[in-house]
């Protein structure tokens, strides 16, 4: 029996190789694309901006706000590599009395490859605190938060074992809510009763958790969410080089669905209406849609601070806008292996044609909707130049792009 939990280890080590191997090749590519480069440039700028931050940090400065707001996802987002694929419903499960070694190893791996990143954050965070009403020591600080990094996995864990998915939404909003609630009272109260406070928290998200209908183990749950993680992988690899099509997901997003029906129904709008609702009910359009948040949180909090005399908004604004464009970019790779687009009786220069054209449609509307925070407080406040000069910033990047992406596109038809 032992041999038989270790073989089932090992199993997962040698996945996990074959993933690692399976996406060298792209991170070649990635390397060669100069996105290492401008990752650099980035650190260099945020480093200037961060140091510039600490040595004058304004008097007004939210300090415990933006302590919630940079430490809550870190801590509570439980991410879990398993490295199952669906035929293991058929020839792993039977063994299931068995991976108690097997998800160990990758709660382990989940646990520290999160905690690293949190306490990068945590350490960068630290300065900033240091200079508000420091109630508590920074060593304790790290081992309360350590400690909600460490009741959000095994709450994690419980959610995925929960039979039903509204459910196990309801558990995780109300796990991020308590997270961020206790981040709150160890930013601001007496160690004694931040540490109080968060047992509560924990025991109240305990009790939600052992309410609800659960699996031993939800094979679906932890298959979907390995198949949601290669996919994401793919769809990042996919701005540097064509990479193979796992099967699509289609989302249903109320919000945006409205568009659709507006795409009037004529031949020349044949590739608009194909790539505009891959772009609304693929996973591109959540992941975009998750820029705009949080670029959008980012700009406005650059904004009310007015740091750099409105400036840092512009910055934040102009690398936002930048990542939203790069992720668009993928859009071209949806149905890059589809028989559909040559199904259909319009040439070549056709579909990209149509094809730019939501592309252009999508980044205007992204880059308005970022400028928005990013431009009404300064102008409230007085402030016009830096609003002005990122809407010029914006309207040049959207001219320049459609030209860089038709050429990018027809050397890709060349290669094909």
């Amino acid at each position: 029996m032992r041999g038989e939990v270790s073989r089932l280890a090992e199993l997962r080590q040698e996945r996990a190789r074959a993933f690692r191997k399976e996406v060298l090749p792209y991170l070649r590519y990635m390397g060669q694309s100069g996105f290492p480069s401008f990752l650099s440039l980035l650190f260099i700028a945020s480093a200037i901006g961060y140091v510039q931050l600490i040595r004058h940090l304004p008097a007004d400065f939210p300090i415990v706000p933006v302590g919630v707001i940079a430490l809550t996802p870190l801590l509570a987002w439980s991410p879990l590599r398993t490295y199952l694929f669906p035929a293991d419903i058929v020839f792993i499960m039977p063994r299931e009395a068995e991976m108690g070694e097997y998800l160990s190893k990758s709660l382990r791996g989940s646990f520290f490859k999160t905690g690293w990143l949190a306490a990068a954050v945590f350490m960068l965070y630290m300065p900033i605190y240091l200079q508000g009403d420091a109630n508590i020591p920074a060593w304790l600080l790290a081992i309360g938060l350590l400690l909600v990094k460490g009741g959000n996995m095994a709450g994690a864990c419980q959610e995925r074992r929960m039979a039903w998915s509204g459910i196990r939404r309801i558990s995780r909003l109300l796990r991020w809510t308590l997270t961020a609630l206790a981040v709150a009272a160890w930013l601001t109260a007496l160690w004694w009763q931040a540490a109080a406070f968060m047992v509560l928290c924990g025991l109240l998200a305990w009790l939600c958790c052992s309410l609800p209908k659960k699996q031993r183990l939800n094979w679906e749950r932890l298959i979907h969410e390995e198949t949601m993680t290669r996919k994401r992988y793919y769809a990042f690899f996919g701005m540097f080089i064509d990479v193979p099509v796992l099967a699509p997901s289609v989302s249903r997003r109320p919000y945006l669905d409205w568009i659709i029906p507006r795409i009037r129904y004529a031949h020349s709008q044949t590739f608009v209406f194909l790539y505009g609702a891959s772009l609304i009910r693929s996973e591109l359009g959540g992941i975009l849609v998750r820029i705009l948040l949080l670029g959008g949180l980012v700009c406005y909090m650059a904004a009310d601070s007015q740091n750099l005399a409105g400036w840092a908004a512009v910055f934040a604004y102009v690398l936002t806008g930048l990542v939203y464009g790069l992720q668009l970019s993928g859009l071209r790779a949806v149905h890059c292996h589809s028989v559909w687009k040559h199904v259909y009786p319009l040439p070549e220069e056709k579909q990209i044609e149509q094809l730019l054209r939501v592309d252009r449609a999508a980044l205007i509307a992204g880059l308005l909707l970022l400028w928005l925070p990013a431009a009404l407080p300064l102008l409230i406040g007085g402030l016009f130049a830096p609003p002005l000069a990122a809407l010029a910033a914006a309207f040049l990047y959207a001219a320049t792009r459609p030209a860089r992406l038709r050429r990018k596109l027809r050397v890709e038809a060349d290669e094909d």
